[in-house]
């Protein structure tokens, strides 16, 4: 009966041994869960209020890209494709989403960049339609939109994330949120601000399409024409510039050539010895217009 007794002991010990082992190590996962949790709790999730990047966006970069080098412009026929998405792609890749520069963009546009010919040159601001039909209509017209990476990323949305490489497809910056989003940053990056951009480019005679429809008037200083392209023109290689400006067909008729913003813009060109002229509702674009919306009375009025 002693040596049961002393087994019975033994293994009721053990038991206790083992139930206190496993105790303790389900302290340790408990403990390690709630650090995880609480570390991750720290880290402010990436929910943006912007839509998230376009979908099948590689796809649709690899395809614009394809397209513009073998049929829109095939003198940068040289360029390749997928080393431009992945040039794109770093351009954001694990960084702070409202922290993105130009500096970030550099080394995407030195490598997608080609000469920009003379005289031909749209500037726009709140005639996007507007500008890309007459681009489209009238030869030897080009926008932003016009070149290589403005034709690749022309009104697509995208992000990453801080902490990896992937696409953020559920949400982006916007730019109420912070203005160095990568969508903002990209852009100001194409209209000036490295070398080989667009509005650095520009030459000869320079065109503008501004809008005199919106209350807010035809030039916002806050704008990427007003604050990076104005700027950015090369006083020794621009003879001109040709403002449009331009009322939507059904109006109405806020500015106009002597508003006084568009008369500031005159004045901040001629400190830079850039001479202007400006056109209300310059007679093509208007004609343009008119072959949209015919049965418009500002149609009917001039044309009979």
């Amino acid at each position: 009966m002693a040596c049961t007794h002393a087994l019975l002991c033994t293994q009721k010990r053990r038991l206790i041994l083992v139930a206190c082992a496993l105790l303790f190590l389900a302290g340790i996962v408990a403990l390690a869960f709630f650090l995880g949790k609480h570390h991750h709790s720290e880290i402010p999730p990436e929910n943006w209020k912007g839509a998230g990047t376009t979908a099948d966006l590689y796809e649709i970069i690899l395809g614009r890209c394809d397209d513009y080098v073998m049929f829109v412009n095939p003198g940068v026929r040289n360029k390749d494709c997928r080393k431009l998405y992945q040039l794109f792609k770093a351009s954001v890749m694990k960084r702070n989403q409202c922290n993105i520069t130009t500096v970030d963009y550099e080394e995407l546009f030195q490598f997608s960049s080609s000469p920009i010919p003379c005289n031909q040159s749209l500037l726009w601001s709140k005639t996007s339609d507007l500008a890309h039909l007459y681009a489209k209509s009238v030869p030897n017209i080009l926008t932003l939109e016009d070149t290589l990476l403005g034709y690749v990323a022309n009104r697509l949305s995208w992000c990453g994330h801080s902490s990896n490489s992937g696409w953020n497809y559920k949400s982006c910056p916007a730019r109420y949120e912070c203005d160095n989003n990568p969508v903002s940053a990209f852009w100001r990056t194409a209209s000036a601000h490295v070398s080989g951009s667009f509005a650095k480019q520009a030459c000869g005679v320079v065109h503008v399409m501004l809008n005199g429809s919106i209350p807010a008037g035809a030039i916002k200083p806050d704008s990427i024409f007003s604050s990076v392209e104005v700027p950015s023109l090369d006083p020794v290689r621009i003879s001109e510039v040709r403002i449009w400006v331009m009322d939507n067909i059904d109006g109405p008729d806020r500015n106009s050539c002597s508003s006084k913003n568009q008369t500031d813009l005159e004045a901040k060109l001629l400190e830079r010895n850039i001479s202007s002229i400006c056109v209300d509702n310059y007679w093509p674009v208007h004609i343009l217009q008119c072959v949209r919306t015919p049965n418009e009375s500002a149609c009917k009025s001039k044309t009979g």
